[in-house]
This record gives structure tokens, sequence and C-alpha cells, in this order.
């Protein structure tokens, strides 16, 4: 079943055309991986969707409604730039967010994401003396806040070591394990051939749906 329509989709900054007459479909239990070097508008499609940015034209629906920057989206979602709040706690970041999504039984939901993201030790460390790699397993458990049944991951690997990438990618399997659909961008070939079920590759502000053997045809 889709979950996601992209319906002519395209996106510009005043002349700048970044996404252009762009269509494609998401399945519900779906890991797509948006794949692109940096500056192909991995980012600005991410915004768009997560209705940051409003369409120049074209329509994004999801769970048969069209997604807008007026629109209370339904999507659970970790930005590039991340939405740590750099003078709370770990925990005043959660709770903060709980209270946006407005979660019932919050102290649960808060003590589950410490303990799955291994962040309980670092509960009352105020936001800005995180490392970035604890900052973005932060910035993770709050996009998780909701619970949401799409999750979208904007670079989630960025900057990250090997271990942490590994820890996130297991993560991200085991959230789609529960029915979730994900969706992420990112540059790192090899790691989203590892987790997702199908790949879309951004080239000269189109998407390509790609079979895996097909990825570095497209940037030769």
């Amino acid at each position: 079943m889709e979950i996601i329509s992209i319906n002519n989709l395209s996106k510009s900054f005043k002349k700048k055309k970044v996404i252009e007459n762009t269509n494609f479909s998401i399945k519900q239990g779906e890991i797509l991986g948006i794949l692109g070097p940096s500056g192909s508008g991995k980012s600005t499609f991410i915004k768009t969707l997560i209705g940051f940015h409003k369409p120049s034209s074209g329509e994004i629906i999801i769970n048969s409604e069209i997604i807008n920057t007026k629109t209370k989206n339904p999507l659970g979602f970790s930005t590039q730039e991340n939405s740590v709040y750099d003078y709370l706690t770990v925990k005043q970041n959660l709770k903060y967010f709980s209270k946006i999504y407005q979660i019932p039984e919050r102290k649960k939901r808060i003590n589950y994401l410490l303990n799955k993201l291994n962040l309980k030790e670092f509960e009352k460390t105020l936001g800005k003396n995180l490392s970035g790699g604890t900052k973005k397993r932060l910035d993770i458990a709050c996009a998780l806040i909701p619970d949401s049944d799409i999750i979208v991951f904007d670079e989630p690997f960025l900057g990250l070591d090997p271990a942490l990438i590994n820890s996130i990618s297991k993560l991200i399997l085991e959230l789609n394990s529960k029915g979730k659909t994900i969706i992420i961008s990112s540059h790192r070939v090899k790691e989203l051939s590892k987790i997702c079920t199908k790949l879309i590759a951004i080239k000269n502000k189109k998407f390509y749906s790609l079979n895996k053997s097909e990825i570095e045809h497209v940037y030769n």
C-alpha cells in the first residue's frame, strides 16, 4: 500500500531550481534511501517532505492528505542540522519534544528512549556539552518521541565513527521490523545499500529509482 506519493514536485529558491518535476511513491514498510552528493537537493527534498518548505509546484500526499507548511505533519524526523537545544539537558530536550507532540505517558517514553539510545548516563548533561555522536543520538531520540509510523533521517551518518554508524543502522532496521516506514537521505552509498529496500538517486535535479547494481552508473 502506498503511504506517500510525490506528484510532479518542483522546488526553487528565487530563480534557482533545486528539484524538478519529481514523481515517485513510497510503500508502507519500505526503507527508502535517497542518495546524492552534497548540494544535490537531498536536504531540500527532506525539508519539503516534512513541511518546512512549501513546494514551488506539485504536491506531497501522506496518508491521503496533501502536505504543506500549515499541515500538522505525521512524520517523525531527524534533520541534518539537528533539533537539540544547547541549554537544555538531554532529559529536558526529550521532555520538551514530548510536550510539543502531546505524548501520553511521557515519563515512560522518555525513559525508554534514554535507555534505547544509550543516553541514560548523559541525562543531566547540557546539549552544548555533548560530543557530536551523542548529540546525534539525542536528535534521533527526539525524532522518535512521537512514535510515528513514518520516520525521516536526513544525513544520519554524517561525521560519525563506524561503530556509531553501525549502531544507528541496526536501530533503523529494528524500527522497520516493527512496521515503521523509513526515509533516509545520505551521500554514503555503502550504508544505504546495506539497509534500504528501495534506492533513489538525485542527479541534475532529477530523481532516479535504482537497483543497487545501478548506483555506480548514475554517478559515473
